[in-house]
């Protein structure tokens, strides 16, 4: 009995790997003969690719006075028969992409969002939605779907797409000022009125140096939402680049 479970333990592991190779190996193939490549999109018009020093994908585009990127919204791993229904998508390939492919043939899947700034006499003003959707219906929504398995893709995507006409009948997009060349002359956290930033944020200078001779800027973006505290933060340069995100500079 004991060298029955003895060959049992030692068989298993083998097992397990001969299967993952199996799977890894299927959804490469898969990968090949639908031309997809690992990490890289096909930007929508206007936008530029960049990779930082972590192949971290990131897109830009300058319209006029408007800057508008697009960054990191949600990943999550899926089986290869789920991806086949992600590529039917219109967004895959340009705002959504396989970003890597896990060991065992799951495929990692990466989904971007965007975001607008304007950049107007020293001063960035990044674009928000006075009136957005509630996130409770969204996420109770997402865990139907991807979690519970409660709904099927076609009901998942018909309620997605009547929140998002929701939101887009009930949005108003306000600037708000989140950083100034002059803002923190005094000090090095300023809480702005909501004249010029409705949220009522607090700036935090949260570092300034040189680099490659132009003056870099941590600005750190404070608030409270539902009595919880809220925080994110853009590494930028006097020339308002992304400085993390445009390219390797190192």
């Amino acid at each position: 009995m004991k060298i029955r479970l003895l060959i049992l333990c030692l068989l298993t592991p083998v097992f397990l790997y001969s299967q993952n190779s199996t799977d890894f190996g299927a959804t490469m193939n898969f990968l090949r003969e639908q031309g997809i490549k690992l990490n890289t999109v096909t930007p929508p018009a206007g936008f530029r690719v960049y990779y930082n020093c972590d192949s971290l994908l990131f897109m830009r585009g300058n319209f006029g006075d408007t800057i508008k990127i697009w960054t990191s919204g949600s990943d999550w791993y899926q089986s290869l028969e789920a991806f086949k229904e992600t590529i039917k998508n219109q967004s895959f390939g340009i705002t959504q992409f396989v970003k890597s492919i896990d060991d065992d043939g799951r495929i990692y899947v990466s989904t971007y969002h965007q975001t607008t700034f304007i950049y107007r006499k020293d001063s960035l003003f990044q674009i928000e939605n006075s009136t957005p959707t509630l996130s409770e219906p969204l996420t109770q929504l997402f865990g139907q779907y991807f979690l519970k398995r409660q709904i099927d893709k076609k009901t998942y995507e018909a309620r997605l797409d009547s929140l998002h006409e929701i939101e887009k009948s009930q949005a108003v997009y306000i600037p708000k000022l989140i950083f100034a060349k002059g803002m923190f002359q005094t000090k090095k956290e300023v809480t702005l009125s909501k004249d010029l930033n409705f949220e009522g944020d607090t700036i935090e200078l949260e570092n300034e140096w040189t680099e490659n001779g132009k003056t870099c800027y941590m600005v750190r973006i404070n608030n409270t939402e539902n009595g919880q505290n809220t925080t994110y933060a853009y590494a930028i340069d006097e020339n308002m680049r992304f400085i993390h995100w445009e390219g390797c500079t190192h």
